[in-house]
């Protein structure tokens, strides 16, 4: 964990945004793709709200980002989950 950087304070801003029970392998995975709470916040701002661990790994994985989400948004298509945000991504549509 700390060669990634999963402190003890990040821990808890994870916490605070509900995700206080993940496992440690998957905690390593937020750290090394980059999910944080900067992350999620941006992401439950656009009505993804309290997304799964494995979701949020994908969705960095596959470059699903904020603004591509709010750039499909922006051309009509709403209401996407998160899986075809991932497979949208995938499939080199945006």
């Amino acid at each position: 964990m700390r060669i990634h950087g999963a402190t003890p304070e990040w821990m808890a801003q994870l916490k605070k945004e509900g995700y206080d029970h993940i496992e440690l392998q998957k905690l390593i995975a937020f750290r090394i793709h980059g999910v944080s709470p900067e992350f999620i916040d941006k992401i439950e701002s656009l009505g993804y709200k309290h997304p799964e661990p494995d979701q949020l790994i994908s969705m960095r994985i596959h470059g699903v980002t904020p603004e591509f989400i709010s750039n499909l948004k922006s051309r009509g298509m709403k209401d996407l989950t998160i899986d075809q945000l991932v497979s949208l991504r995938i499939h080199g549509i945006d």
